[in-house]
């Protein structure tokens, strides 16, 4: 259980000098209240090893200032791990969650609601003590309240091969291949054959299409050089075929680096490089490209008490859609920094005080892309466990909002 009380600066992230046509638009702060309650249990089936968790999380978000912001969120999951023998394992997961929109530049002042399913198979063969086979199904669904985000809406199924090897020192590669399809839902014939935008001149129609199919052919590896350090890569190519337009069609690139330095029991580095495709909202952007730097940095203190940072540098470039004006028909790129911090106190066996920040500022090369937005929230958590670790084995943490730990990459 937690409750909590923050002080969120621009929720709407309006850029700077923005006008609602008469006047510039001031940068609320809002009083943002918060009540969740997280639970999980692991059912064992047959063995230790063969079990199925189930977990789930309500929460309400409650502004003061601003009341059309206030919303319900919160997820349920259910994961069966299964392991038939020495050679064969897997597991079959389904969720589905909801969550405050993701708000860009202002662009949309209304509250937005986005709903997610998912639901994924996974096998691992091992073909020898060495080398495993591991096919993998999933799916996933999500859809907006508004109608204005439902051109949006869309559903994503596919299936992925990979093979993996694994060392005697725990280090491993694993080559393989990843096809899915993406429909969106809601699109009607019109809106496919064109769809106009009031700040552009009708003569000029960007194009939109139903569906698109992505074949990514990847390489992962991760080296474990000693105890204290680990290092992992992805590196994938991106074939994306729309199925109406083709002038739509793109090769993406997808690659990230981690590497991970446990200095001491105390204190835990994280370093990550990247650059990959982004999905967006926006009525004129195909996808955005994003190459960053982001640091992590744990630091136990004490039993009772530690303390956490994050910090990411990144640059993104926004690829339009064919037939979009932009400066000079150049992309427009943006450029982020944003900073968290966190730290909690243990007061006694299962109650936590917490804090909990993010401050960012995003620059561009349009003044639609000036936004800069901060959350600083105080809580305290209670968490019961009829066995220690509990709650990190179901991995409850997912639920939680991670203010001073950016994003995660995937």
């Amino acid at each position: 259980m937690e409750t909590s009380l923050g002080q969120s600066y621009n929720p709407f992230r309006f850029y700077n000098g923005q006008t609602n046509g008469v006047q510039t638009i001031s940068h609320q702060t809002d009083t943002v209240e918060g009540a969740d309650l997280r639970a999980g249990i692991v059912i064992p089936v047959v063995s230790d090893d063969t079990k199925l968790i189930l977990t789930g999380s309500l929460g309400k978000r409650r502004y003061l200032e601003d009341t059309t912001l206030d919303h319900l969120q919160g997820g349920v999951d259910a994961d069966f791990q299964w392991v038939a023998s020495r050679l064969l394992s897997g597991r079959v997961n389904v969720g589905e969650g909801r969550h405050l929109f993701n708000y860009i530049n202002g662009g949309l002042t209304e509250k937005d609601i986005e709903h997610d399913k998912n639901a994924g198979i996974e096998v691992n063969v091992k073909v020898t003590d060495s080398w495993s086979l591991m096919p993998k199904l999933f799916y996933s669904q999500l859809q907006y309240d508004l109608p204005v985000n439902q051109l949006y809406d869309n559903k994503q199924d596919g299936k992925q091969l990979g093979l993996r090897y694994f060392s005697p020192t725990g280090s491993s590669i694993e080559g393989g291949v990843r096809v899915s399809t993406t429909n969106f839902t809601d699109r009607n014939p019109a809106q496919v054959a064109f769809y106009d935008l009031p700040f552009v001149e009708s003569k000029v129609k960007p194009e939109y299409d139903t569906q698109y199919k992505e074949t990514e052919y990847y390489f992962d590896a991760e080296w474990r050089y000693s105890v204290k350090t680990t290092t992992s890569a992805h590196v994938g190519t991106v074939q994306r075929h729309y199925s109406t337009y083709n002038n739509l069609d793109t090769h993406l690139s997808n690659a990230i680096l981690r590497t991970t330095y446990r200095y001491s029991p105390q204190l835990r580095l994280d370093l990550q490089l990247y650059d990959q495709p982004f999905p967006i909202v926006d009525p004129s952007i195909l996808y955005v490209a994003s190459k960053g730097l982001r640091f992590d940095a744990l630091w136990l203190y004490s039993d009772k008490l530690q303390f956490n940072t994050s910090a990411v540098i990144q640059n993104s470039s926004q690829v339009y859609i064919p037939g979009v004006p932009t400066n000079g028909g150049i992309a427009q790129t943006s450029r982020m920094k944003r900073i968290g911090f966190g730290a909690s106190y243990e007061i006694e066996r299962g109650f936590r005080l917490f804090a909990d920040s993010f401050f960012e500022k995003d620059r561009g090369d349009v003044p639609s892309l000036n936004v800069g937005q901060s959350v600083i929230k105080l809580g305290i958590e209670y968490t019961f466990e009829n066995l220690p670790g509990s709650a990190a084995r179901m991995n409850l943490q997912r639920y939680q909002d991670y203010l001073s730990t950016s994003p995660a990459v995937r």
